[in-house]
């Protein structure tokens, strides 16, 4: 039999993300998302341990237009986020991959811990501090789009390698403010691309939060105070090429964030 200690060694390995034949099915045909999720967490501990840190949470597949690309992807599915893939406003970052897309989503911070299977959105509320601007800049492996990998994989790598969150300067407070009517626009390189309302995260970006405060529960973990949760694309993500140079959110009261593209000497 298999233990945890065995799976998270195969996943914390460079490239495990992007070859399909060392799935983690390969190793425990039988692995439920559950224990998928908890081999992703002791990864991540595991590199906390090493001088990382874990700092939050985000979720994918939560939007209607990502899940019409993914109908059987779990809904959400939750990454857990080091410091080590953030970035701040403006900054430059290198495209690791052949295919990139550009995110654009609601994030907020929590001021007290949420736990739980059935969270309301007025609790999840309730545990806000602040909401923010975000983007996610996301490679796609091959063999994503082609149903290559098990869910089970998918849960287990998530945010394990490449990739980066680039998280808006500015804070806005929860008071009176409506995540499911804020709109946001994504520009790359000042060409508008697409639109959408905090509505298509699940109808709301609270419920998101609730969905995966569930699935941490399920696993005997929680949402943390000071954690920065990332709720998944509004509008559908955005493909980007090494000939693009910039890519800016523009959020209705949130504000804007934006990430440069290229290398140091570039």
């Amino acid at each position: 039999m298999l233990n945890l200690e065995t799976l998270v060694d195969h996943i914390d390995q460079p490239g495990i993300d992007g070859d399909p034949t060392r799935d983690i099915t390969q190793l425990k045909p039988d692995i439920t998302h559950e224990e998928a999720l908890r081999v992703q967490l002791a990864v991540k501990r595991r590199r906390a341990a090493a001088g990382d840190r874990i700092i939050g949470h985000q979720a994918s597949f939560t939007s209607a237009g990502v899940t019409k690309l993914f109908p059987t992807a779990p809904r959400a599915m939750v990454g857990t986020l080091l410091g080590s893939i953030v970035r701040t406003d403006g900054d430059q970052v290198e495209l690791d991959a052949a295919e990139v897309f550009i995110e654009s989503e609601l994030g907020m911070v929590l001021k007290r811990d949420l736990e739980g299977p059935a969270l309301t959105a007025a609790e999840v509320l309730n545990a806000v501090d602040a909401f923010l601007p975000a983007i996610e800049v996301a490679p796609l492996r091959p063999g994503v789009r082609e149903g290559k990998y098990s869910w089970p994989h998918m849960i287990a790598v998530q945010k394990a390698f490449g990739g980066y969150i680039v998280l808006g300067s500015r804070l806005t407070s929860p008071h009176r403010f409506d995540p499911r009517l804020e709109g946001c626009l994504v520009s790359i390189d000042g060409k508008p691309r697409a639109g959408a309302t905090g509505f298509e995260a699940m109808g709301s970006p609270l419920q998101v939060v609730a969905a995966m405060a569930r699935r941490l529960h399920a696993v005997g973990e929680k949402l943390h105070a000071g954690q920065v949760l990332i709720t998944g694309s509004l509008p559908p993500p955005q493909g980007i090429t090494s000939a693009n140079r910039v890519a800016r959110v523009e959020f209705q009261t949130l504000g804007s964030v934006s990430v440069r593209f290229g290398s140091e000497d570039t």
